[in-house]
């Protein structure tokens, strides 16, 4: 029993070892007009055919979703060399008349770079966004001088003034380190080991009894 249990828990485990995922933890808007005027920060999953630029939204909350996982960059780009395998993740803030939004957005892995400016966000959108989305771009896509972040190990601080057509950025998160395969055989191989092992002891055991 012991060693079917571990073995059948370490071959789950290698079926699910074939992507590093990252995500979104949460987010909170934590002061500006657009908080003061009943935003929220708000996570999403986009549908097939969801659009995000341009006015799309118009509306006072911070919002935040996933991209493409594990993808390993091309090309270098947002001082990131090529071969790096990064996480990608967008955020805006697309209120319609002007709003400021202040706040943050925790991923559950440490933030390698921000892509803020229109032409590496149009770069990236066919290898890093969500295949689910339709990105409209236009001249002032990205960030403007209105607007800064800083990022603290997995935490993006954002301090957003939006009017039209809105703040958008990518922020890409390392992606976690997956074992080789080689790796898991070893240890499910291991595994096997110390169950059969266990079925030894139990057989040896001796049962003693006093009158």
């Amino acid at each position: 029993m012991h060693k079917l249990l571990l073995t059948t828990a370490a071959l789950a485990a290698l079926a699910t070892s074939g992507t590093a995922n990252a995500a979104i933890v949460m987010g909170e808007l934590t002061g500006g007009s657009a908080l003061n005027n009943g935003g929220v920060f708000q996570q999403l999953n986009p549908m097939p055919g969801f659009n995000v630029g341009n006015n799309n939204q118009q509306s006072l909350n911070l919002f935040a979703f996933d991209e493409q996982q594990n993808v390993t960059l091309g090309a270098a780009i947002g001082g990131l060399a090529a071969g790096t395998v990064v996480n990608s993740h967008y955020v805006f803030f697309d209120s319609g008349p002007s709003r400021r939004a202040i706040g943050y957005v925790d991923f559950d892995s440490d933030i390698l770079a921000v892509l803020d400016a229109k032409s590496d966000m149009d770069l990236t959108d066919a290898s890093l966004g969500n295949p689910n989305v339709n990105y409209i771009s236009v001249a002032l896509r990205g960030l403007e001088g209105a607007d800064s972040f800083n990022v603290m190990g997995d935490r993006l601080n954002v301090n957003f003034r939006a009017s039209d057509p809105g703040d958008y950025i990518r922020v890409l998160t390392a992606a976690p380190a997956v074992p080789e395969p080689a790796t898991w055989a070893m240890m499910i191989g291991g595994f096997g080991l110390v169950g059969g092992a266990l079925r030894r002891r139990r057989k040896m055991a001796t049962k003693v009894s006093y009158a």
